[in-house]
């Protein structure tokens, strides 16, 4: 029987084999290795020009022969055969790659792991934040649904607009879209969404949707600023289905620029805030830790509000997402725009111990994977401005924005009539401190 190799243990096994074979006689100071989307492991060689050389090019000798070979050993069936083991790319597409990847050092050579995925999105990805003279943006995820994110979104889009704001709100939970149809009168809804655009990319005609995508609520005429909807899907969604299997791919090199999904995506969000010129956007997210939720966490350049209840299912689920964010090395790219909600905190006797409680299981999980470790034995001189907070510290990433449960909420049958005395005392501390989170901001 072949001895079973798990996904888990593939880099490991790979860095073995290196360990076995040495480096002093590879010539490279970088080695790059993929794991593809079966999980099987290659070998990444630059090359200079776009056209890749035949694998016939590579020379199995040597070093390189007992280093594949070694591979091949300990991997099984997730390795390829030695003369199959190579695949050339050009210098410039492993410099993509880089915020991918996991490195480690042996001797004097870097080892690189890069994994595939298929929508080209990854948790990884950490884009930068620096957007001066450009919208805020803030992306409300949740690791699972019923967390009321949409009502979140809705009331978040009222209360800006109440202050003068004008809000773009871009419904992307494409697989269970909320604020399509609960925001937007059936008068009032583009003849486009956010789907139809993706779709209409593919083939060069993007610009001719993206004028007719952005709906406008009836109910905003009341207040002092603006609302801005982007549905997922149109007036008309037509074959939506057909056409959301076609959403999340990258544009083929024979059509416009060739571009993976994450960076449609912005260019989406660019586009959009060029033509409406909106001071804040606001992004319902797809829950859940596939890929395809990362793209709106960690490519787009927004602050995240990471909604969760106080259960076992929650906290466990984002401790997966903090872990992989550690084990990548990218903590200190992501941790500074997050900020945890607390939602559906009870509105009793028991909401004290509840937020505690809560709290403290928050703490928890920052301290242990986001939060610098702070050795009081160590001189301050090298300890310059730690990311680390203590359980008690108000306005910490783990100090959570509560909302609270409230029935008047629970039994709407749209978003377009929220009740004002229901979402006052559901809200009134989550609007309070995120009016806090906007000026520090902005500030920053």
């Amino acid at each position: 029987m072949t001895k079973l190799v798990r996904f888990d243990d593939v880099w490991s096994l790979v860095l073995e084999a290196i360990h076995e074979t040495g480096t002093k006689h590879l010539a490279d100071k970088e080695l790059w290795f993929v794991r593809d989307l079966v999980g099987r492991v290659r070998m990444l060689i630059p090359v200079d020009d776009e056209e890749p050389a035949a694998e016939d090019d590579f020379a199995l000798q040597g070093p390189w022969s007992q280093l594949t070979e070694a591979i091949a050993r300990r991997l099984g069936s997730r390795a390829y055969e030695p003369s199959q083991s190579f695949l050339a790319v050009p210098r410039a597409q492993l410099e993509d790659l880089q915020r991918y990847s996991i490195r480690h050092t042996i001797d004097d050579v870097s080892i690189v792991f890069v994994d595939r995925l298929v929508t080209g999105g990854e948790w990884t990805a950490v884009s930068e934040t620096s957007r001066p003279g450009r919208p805020l943006r803030f992306t409300l995820f949740s690791i699972k649904g019923g967390v009321g994110r949409s009502t979140t979104a809705a009331v978040l889009a009222s209360h800006l607009a109440l202050q003068g704001s004008r809000v773009l709100l871009i419904d992307l939970d494409l697989e269970s879209p909320g604020l399509s149809s609960s925001l937007l009168e059936p008068d009032r809804h583009p003849r486009y969404g956010v789907v139809d655009w993706f779709v209409e990319d593919l083939v060069g005609q993007g610009k001719e949707v993206l004028p007719q995508i952005v709906g406008r609520p009836s109910w905003h005429q009341t207040l002092f600023g603006d609302v801005l909807v982007v549905p997922a899907y149109g007036s008309d969604w037509g074959e939506y289905l057909a056409k959301l299997g076609r959403v999340y791919m990258s544009t083929p090199s024979a059509g416009a620029a060739d571009m993976s999904w994450p960076r449609r995506l912005g260019r989406l969000l660019d586009s959009l805030e060029e033509q409406e010129k909106p001071d804040v956007v606001l992004i319902d997210s797809r829950n859940g830790l596939h890929d395809l939720a990362a793209v709106t966490v960690t490519a787009i350049d927004a602050h995240v509000l990471l909604f969760a209840l106080d259960s076992d299912a929650m906290w466990n689920g984002y401790r997966v997402l903090f872990e992989h964010w550690r084990r990548y090395n990218v903590v200190t790219r992501i941790r500074e725009r997050l900020s945890l909600v607390a939602a559906y905190v009870p509105a009793d006797a028991g909401e004290h111990e509840y937020l505690n409680r809560y709290r403290g299981r928050a703490w928890d999980l920052f301290r242990d994977n986001l939060y610098d470790e702070v050795s009081p034995q160590v001189s301050d001189v090298f300890q310059q401005d730690p990311f680390s907070f203590a359980l008690t510290d108000e306005g910490a990433p783990h100090d959570p924005l509560p909302i609270y449960w409230h029935e008047g909420l629970q039994r709407l049958p749209s978003l377009r009539e929220l009740p004002e005395t229901a979402v006052t005392l559901a809200y009134k501390r989550f609007l309070d401190r995120f009016d806090d989170l906007m000026r520090s901001l902005r500030e920053a």
